[in-house]
């Protein structure tokens, strides 16, 4: 096994996943297949059932590097931050039950930090995998955390992927309040923006689900107003109607998601007549 060191110690760089976990029984053997492939193996992989009532759990118990941990506080701002608190490597990795990792991630991620002693947090783009215009899907993503970057002051993060240092942990861990109200990775970025650099980086990319866009307009007008309420709760109000203003304009993708769904439901049927 490949191990990264620190190169002011001979002690290895190490590495703890969270990822939060509210029924996924449809995804998270893909996740934890893509972690067992690591070139670099994480130091350990925390999964926080946040009360899954599906097979999410025995899913996890079949992978014997998974230490499941239990939260009941219905939201993954509170499963992760539960996590956060039991990590023990030098390096807090933060993903969702839908991410799927390339070979090189752990490597590529620890590197990161080793390279730039400066840096706090490190957060990647996503390619999305069940979404029939990748491309488009991937620029849109890409070009909304510019946005965000730039009216924030800093580089945002993205639950997805992402980490931070632990001792980035230890000075936020009291400023961060867990809520079910915000976007919870902003929340987490705005808290390290603080205090060090949050680097983007190209070579942590991962593939991920776009399953969310495929949700109801009114939850997806609910769940962006949500990025506002993070905002304010770190930003003058003048920044924060700026940047509600910008994420308004995401409605003019709309008509996209909807033929994007019409699209992923006829490949989806063809493939269960294919499958009889």
């Amino acid at each position: 096994m490949l191990v990264v060191k620190n190169k002011n110690s001979q002690k290895p760089l190490t590495l703890s996943i969270i990822i939060p976990v509210y029924n996924e029984e449809n995804y998270l053997s893909a996740c934890l297949d893509s972690i067992a492939a690591q070139s670099v193996k994480p130091l350990e992989v925390i999964v926080v059932d946040n009360n899954s009532t599906d097979s999410s759990m025995r899913i996890a118990k079949r992978y014997p590097f998974v230490k499941i941990l239990h939260e009941s506080r219905q939201h993954q701002a509170f499963a992760q931050y539960k996590g956060f608190k039991a990590a023990k490597g030098d390096i807090i990795g933060r993903i969702d039950a839908d991410t799927i990792l390339p070979k090189n991630w752990c490597e590529n991620l620890l590197s990161a930090f080793l390279s730039s002693p400066d840096i706090l947090a490190v957060t990647g783009s996503g390619k999305p995998y069940d979404f029939t215009l990748k491309k488009t899907g991937k620029f849109i993503l890409n070009k909304y955390y510019i946005i965000a970057y730039h009216l924030a002051g800093h580089t945002m993060m993205w639950g997805s992927n992402c980490a931070f240092r632990k001792q980035a942990w230890r000075k936020i861990k009291n400023d961060l309040v867990p809520s079910s109200d915000v976007w919870e990775d902003y929340d987490l970025a705005f808290c390290i923006g603080k205090y060090g650099k949050i680097s983007l980086r190209n070579d942590i990319e991962v593939r991920t689900s776009f399953r969310a866009v495929h949700k109801p307009v009114w939850f997806q007008i609910k769940y962006q107003f949500r990025a506002v309420k993070t905002f304010r709760r770190h930003r003058s109000l003048p920044r924060t109607v700026l940047f509600a203003v910008v994420w308004s304009s995401l409605t003019i993708l709309i008509p996209f998601v909807m033929i994007d769904k019409q699209i992923q439901g006829a490949l989806n049927k063809r493939q269960k007549i294919y499958a009889r």
